[in-house]
This record gives structure tokens, sequence and C-alpha cells, in this order.
């Protein structure tokens, strides 16, 4: 099954979110530019240890965002956001960061896909070092960023999960997993690096043997729990995350879903053939859409 050669879709999707994240396990910051039907959005997230999610919320009409789903440069109102970084000035809403993306980046779901199946998002990222920031008084320096897209036709019929979990200590281990409900199932697809090699597994094939997501965001003692497994050819990776609820914020809602996340999740990695067991203490982001 494939898209139609050549054609674009007849109207341009319904929902289309640009973000990007940095966290150092003390401060983290999370800005959403949204486009959605009637409106378009600017949201940011403020993480502080000890103190529960800070939410602002911008709105702006129908036309006010500039940016093409799937591409990163986008603006809205006081924010622009492109390859080089970030800038913003709306009432508590103060950004000014300045990045370097490394060229790794990642489509985790192929074109047909999202293509015949409205509630799948066309999710892309990519991937850098934060130089410096600045956010609502927080300093940030030598941090990973996160860059991504996604946008899709139907948000109330999504259900997804995702890991991000870019630095470990003592590896250049790194990786983004993600996980859509299809046909009702989970369609697991994952970016990796590792050893100085990147790995996409974002193939049916990947899906459907290679990829497993276990726990989805569970709540156990108080924490929200993640686990995924991956059985690829020269990557073997088991992966735990976990993240205390209060560190959740409950980022948007239709139609009885809603989305959590936060920046402060932990995560153990460990790698396979040789048995690595790798630590990232409260800098990954975790988000389930249930």
């Amino acid at each position: 099954m494939s898209a139609p050669s050549g054609q674009a879709k007849a109207c341009p999707t319904k929902y289309a979110f640009w973000y990007i994240f940095a966290t150092n396990g003390a401060d983290g910051f999370l800005l959403d530019l949204i486009r959605r039907p009637g409106e378009c959005l600017a949201r940011l997230v403020t993480y502080r240890q000890g103190r529960p999610p800070r939410i602002v919320l911008h709105g702006f009409g129908p036309s006010g965002l500039k940016g093409a789903p799937g591409a990163l440069g986008a603006a809205l109102g006081g924010i622009s956001l492109d390859a080089f970084g970030c800038r913003g000035a709306l009432p508590g809403m103060h950004l000014d960061a300045r990045f370097a993306l490394n060229g790794r980046a990642m489509r985790f779901v192929p074109g047909f896909v999202t293509w015949w199946f409205d509630a799948v998002p066309d999710f892309r990222s990519r991937y850098g070092v934060l130089e410096q920031a600045i956010c609502e008084g927080a300093v940030y320096e030598d941090a990973p960023i996160v860059c991504s897209t996604y946008s899709l036709e139907s948000l109330a019929a999504a259900r997804w999960v995702l890991i991000s979990a870019p630095r470990f200590a003592g590896t250049d281990l790194a990786f983004e997993i993600s996980g859509a409900r299809l046909l009702g199932r989970w369609m697991p697809s994952a970016w990796v690096f590792h050893g100085g090699r990147e790995y996409h597994l974002n193939s049916a094939l990947d899906s459907l043997f290679r990829l497993r997501i276990g726990r989805c965001g569970e709540v156990e003692s108080g924490h929200r729990v993640f686990t995924a497994s991956i059985r690829a050819p020269g990557l073997r990776l088991d992966v735990e995350a976990r993240g205390s609820i209060d560190q959740f914020a409950r980022l948007d809602a239709d139609r009885q879903t809603e989305i959590h996340t936060t920046l402060f999740g932990a995560c153990r990695a460990t790698v396979d053939p040789a048995g690595q067991t790798f630590l990232a203490d409260k800098t990954c982001l975790l988000e389930v859409k249930n």
C-alpha cells in the first residue's frame, strides 16, 4: 500500500505542531506552536524541580501561524523558530535560545501510513545541542535540544506514546522511541544513536517484529511507567523510563483524550550484547496521549 504517486492531500492537515524542548535536570522548557481548526496557539511549559509544571498559552487567529508541516521553520505572534534558534517575547513566554543542529534527523512514520490513516501523526525530529538559552529566568548551556514537528487529521482519535532520551552519562547513546495506535495495536518506531552509528527503525518490518512497546504511561506508586525494547540487526536495547505524576503537565484535551508530558523522566537503558546499562536522571521527555 502506498500514497498516490506525487500527490499531496487536497487540504492542509487540520492539526500541526512545532515544538522544541530542553532540560538540564533542574529546569526545563517545552515550547509548542500549534495550528488547529479555528485557531493557532503558542504554549510554553516550564519545569522546575520541586514545583508543578507551569503552562502559559496565547491564542491567535487561524491564519496566524506561518510554517509548513514537516519543515522546521515557524512563526507565530512574537515567537519565531528556525534551524538556529528560537526567540519569543510574549507575556510569560520570554525565550531566547541559540542552538546547533547536528544533521541527525528522523521521520518516524512512513508517508503512506499518514496518508491513509488520519489518526497517525506524521512525526519528525531533528537533534542538536542547545548552546545557550534563557527561558523565564532559567539559564541553559550545553544541553541537548530536540526540534520536532507532527501533523495529523484527527487529534481526537489519535493515541501515542513517546520516550525521548537525548543524553546519557558516560556514553554517546541517545534515542527517541515513538508508538502510535493503529488497527488495535502499537506501531512503534525509533531513532537511536550509539557507538557512533545512527539507526532509523521506521519500516513495517521494524514495527511488526523488531520493536515492542510494553508499558505506556500506566501509573504505579505515583509514577507513570514506560517500557520498550528493540531487537534489530546490530542493536539490542531495553528501556525502562518513569516520571513522577506531579511533574507531568496536561497539555491538551480533545474529545475525552489527554496529552500528559514531563521533561523530568528518568531512564535506564541496557544495550546488548555487551549488557551495558546507562542512566539518564530527570532529563528525558516522556509523553502519553490516551
